[in-house]
């Protein structure tokens, strides 16, 4: 019964994290498209950009939700201890799992290829989520850099030195809206400026971690990889996105639809 409980607990905190994360992604797009973007009148410059980036990170946000890494996903487990299985002695398995996986107390499962559990997502990112996370932040990159280019303009043409500061102390101005000395709007504003230039920094270093990921030290998404002693991996950079996403690759970047090589290999959809 305790178990159960606290199942059912985190199941309502992951729904919570997943809500207040989707409604982050509109608020601060709705802001920048009718306060930001509209305000120094360049919205024919930045919507595009705006609405590709902010499908395809929504798109695969939600796959990244739903998708199973779970060690369940690859099917039944033998009966027996045999070659590429293992015993998990944790609650939540207490059986044979992929050798290749990973117990993740918070999921309470084993994770096949595990890198790390994503609390913004309530989902481990895996063997079956990598390849979506990946194109995740990187259209979260591109996002985030479209919405600063449009808050410099903005900074550059609304903003005096004396205001510019009060801007980017976001905690500051919602008190000042409290208090009745700035409108809604520039508390708005000054709260998507600061979410764009964290959010962009955190994109960044993101992006550094899947890139060592994806081409260095791990072998992740593969059964069986060419790697040097170094630890290093033998094959080009482009083989290896092959290796992940499949031959037409960039169709995974185009098409919000298209399945990575590793999805069509397992079949998995299903929410953990």
């Amino acid at each position: 019964m305790a178990d159960e409980g606290q199942q059912r607990k985190t199941i309502v905190g992951h729904n919570i994290v997943v809500f207040f994360t989707f409604f982050l992604i509109i608020f601060t797009t709705a802001v920048q498209i009718f306060l930001i973007q509209a305000e120094i009148g360049l919205m024919g410059l930045f919507l595009p950009p705006t609405m590709l980036f902010g499908s395809m990170m929504v798109i695969n946000y939600w796959k990244c939700v739903k998708i199973d890494s779970s060690s369940k996903s690859v099917g039944k487990p033998p009966s027996v201890q045999t070659d590429g299985w293992r015993y998990c002695p944790y609650t939540g398995c207490l059986g044979s799992v992929p050798v290749n996986s990973r117990h993740c107390h918070q999921c309470n499962v084993c994770v096949i290829q595990r890198d790390h559990h994503c609390h913004f997502t309530a989902n481990c990112i895996g063997q079956n989520t990598l390849p979506f996370f990946m194109v995740l932040i990187l259209s979260m990159f591109g996002l985030t850099l479209t919405y600063c280019f449009a808050n410099i303009i903005y900074i550059t043409t609304h903003e005096t030195p004396g205001t510019l500061i009060l801007t980017v102390v976001a905690p500051i101005q919602v008190l000042w809206y409290f208090l009745g000395y700035v409108t809604l709007s520039h508390c708005l504003i000054s709260l998507n400026i600061v979410i764009s230039f964290g959010a962009l920094m955190g994109s960044i270093v993101l992006n550094y971690h899947e890139y060592n990921l994806l081409f260095h030290n791990k072998p992740y998404l593969t059964k069986s990889m060419p790697i040097a002693s170094s630890g290093v991996l033998k094959m080009s950079k482009l083989d290896r996105i092959k290796e992940v996403y499949g031959k037409k690759w960039y169709m995974f970047f185009i098409d919000p639809t298209h399945q990575s090589a590793i999805q069509k290999q397992f079949g998995v959809t299903k929410v953990m």
